[in-house]
């Protein structure tokens, strides 16, 4: 009787603990919401900033380039990741990128040249470079083994609600056609980004990396709800024995594999071609039939919705069923659905094109969303060495930011010479290609902890094998 009150007890600290962890994420989450909707906001703004600035229909590849300047500015941004993670920690930088937010909003909404929107958008896409690789980093150094994994889904999630907000803002200011309105509402997630951060604990394994262990065993301590936390700090003071990470030292046998299959991850998520659904709905909608205005970004609504909830599905799933179950879910549905969109363009599938368009697009996002929207991000947090982990992830955030520059570039481009149906099977040979990619590389990492991982890869086991561990008892 009295082992069960234990037992109840210790739950409900673990429970406490839990939700502790949680809120840390959906607070520094806030750069993903920011993420996604400087990224969806544009899709439905961009008709009414080519009004104002009499940019006309034949000038597609200036809208690529407005649309382009936060990937742009994002590739810039993923770059020197590495060194503002290093230099001034997760927890700084975060709020440097929300400065940064800030700052890129101001100049877009005050714009009184086109050029301005390009500048301020570069600012934002240099934010949105930082944050994207330090804020999964951050969420995987301060999270449990057990629920690693959906704690960094929740960034994704983030990213999805960014996306839905800046819909709804787009059909909401559609009929006064203010743009200016729809990039103003980033200043909210922004300021409340910056000022969340100052209440948030520095990234134990920082901490340790700066010889402020004390200060690193506090945080553990608070972190996981126990006083004794010698085991985990004496395995992250194990794994700073190895050499320092230098970006030369990605180009050795034993960290090559991390960087093929993290940069891998990242380039075949953007080649599935899902930003071209994000940046230009309205313009996929309108070709299926939709009409323009508001007629086309109110199926735009419904997209941000279901990636809303189909992420929260892949929450769920991510620590239960694991990382490579769920790619391949995701990879198999969405090759489907780009294969029927692609056809259906083509007139292959009858007359109701806008409904066949409509459900293919829904139904690709929902197997996107449970997958290869989030899961590059869980790995690249978990695969790459403490003391590479900055390096080694801002080279897999520059493989995110250079191929989303490149389809947004491009997408209006490929319309124009080959047409809208034979540019999404495109990206239904290149989703194939993804999924076969992914079955020969990808381990399982799946309540692995970080520092068993990192002992996995320096005694030599392949990449398909990182990921074995044997379970202490009653852990």
């Amino acid at each position: 009787m009295r082992s069960k009150e234990v037992l109840t007890s210790k739950e409900q600290k673990q429970a406490g603990n839990y939700f502790y962890i949680f809120t840390i994420a959906m607070i520094a989450a806030l750069a993903g919401l920011l993420f996604g909707y400087d990224t969806g906001v544009i899709s439905g703004s961009l008709q009414y900033i080519s009004k104002t600035f009499d940019i006309s229909k034949s000038e597609y590849q200036l809208k690529e380039f407005i649309v382009s300047a936060v990937p742009l500015g994002a590739l810039i941004g993923s770059i020197f990741s590495s060194h503002f993670s290093r230099k001034y920690g997760r927890h700084r930088s975060i709020i440097y990128s929300a400065i940064l937010f800030i700052f890129g909003t101001a100049i877009v909404v005050g714009a009184f040249h086109i050029s301005m929107i390009i500048i301020g958008r570069l600012f934002m896409g240099f934010a949105i470079g930082l944050s994207a690789m330090i804020v999964p980093m951050y969420l995987s150094e301060v999270s449990p083994p057990k629920i690693r994994g959906a704690v960094i889904f929740l960034f994704q999630l983030a990213i999805t609600i960014g996306l839905l907000l800046a819909f709804i803002m787009n059909y909401i200011f559609a009929d006064v056609e203010s743009w200016r309105a729809m990039f103003a509402i980033g200043f909210i997630p922004s300021l409340l980004l910056a000022f969340g951060m100052l209440y948030l604990p520095f990234s134990p394994r920082w901490l340790i990396l700066k010889g402020r262990v004390k200060e690193a065993k506090t945080i553990l301590q608070k972190l996981r709800a126990q006083q004794d936390v010698m085991e985990e700090l004496s395995e992250i003071e194990k794994s700073l024995k190895h050499p320092k990470g230098k970006l030369k030292d990605l180009f050795t046998k034993k960290m090559f594999p991390l960087v093929i299959i993290t940069f891998g991850l990242f380039a075949f998520q953007q080649l599935s071609g899902i930003n071209t659904i994000f940046y230009y709905a309205p313009t996929i909608f309108e070709n299926a039939g939709f009409g323009s205005g508001e007629g086309s970004i109110l199926p735009s609504i419904a997209t941000g919705a279901i990636n809303v909830f189909a992420t929260i599905f892949g929450i769920w799933l991510v620590d239960r069923i694991g990382r490579r179950n769920l790619l391949f879910i995701g990879f198999t549905g969405m090759i489907v659905c780009l294969g029927v969109l692609g056809i259906s363009y083509l007139g292959l599938l009858g007359p109701e094109i806008k409904w066949i368009t409509l459900i293919s697009v829904l139904l690709f996002i929902v197997f996107f969303a449970i997958s290869l929207g989030g899961v590059p991000y869980v790995m690249m947090s978990e695969l790459f060495p403490l003391k590479i982990r900055g390096v080694g992830m801002a080279t897999a955030s520059c493989a995110n930011w250079g191929f989303n520059m490149i389809v947004s570039f491009t997408f209006l481009t490929f319309i124009h010479h080959l047409g809208i149906g034979a540019t999404f099977l495109m990206y239904t040979g290149f989703t194939v290609i993804g999924c076969l990619f992914a079955f020969a590389l990808l381990p399982e990492t799946k309540g692995v902890p970080l520092e068993k991982i990192e002992s996995n890869l320096y005694s030599g086991k392949r990449l398909r094998n990182l990921g074995e561990y044997q379970k202490k008892k009653g852990s």
